[in-house]
């Protein structure tokens, strides 16, 4: 989950799986600031139970902080 250092001109890339059975987790590099990331952040993640429900968290999120699109990465 590489990304970029501008973000109005990269992609969040994000992974989605089923932890549990009915339990959604996206997991994604956490940034404080994705205008001059962190190589050593931590990931971050987004739990629910409908996996659309994620993504779309996910992908919100990602706008909010200047990412043009989200990877989803298999």
């Amino acid at each position: 989950m590489t990304n970029t250092t501008d973000p109005s001109a990269r992609a969040l890339h994000a992974r989605l799986r089923e932890v549990e059975s009915g339990i959604f987790q996206a997991e994604y590099p956490g940034e404080l600031n994705p205008s001059d990331p962190d190589e050593r952040a931590l990931p971050d993640s987004h739990i629910g139970t409908d996996p659309s429900s994620v993504r779309l968290w996910v992908e919100q999120m990602a706008r909010s902080m200047g990412y043009r699109s989200v990877v989803w990465e298999p």
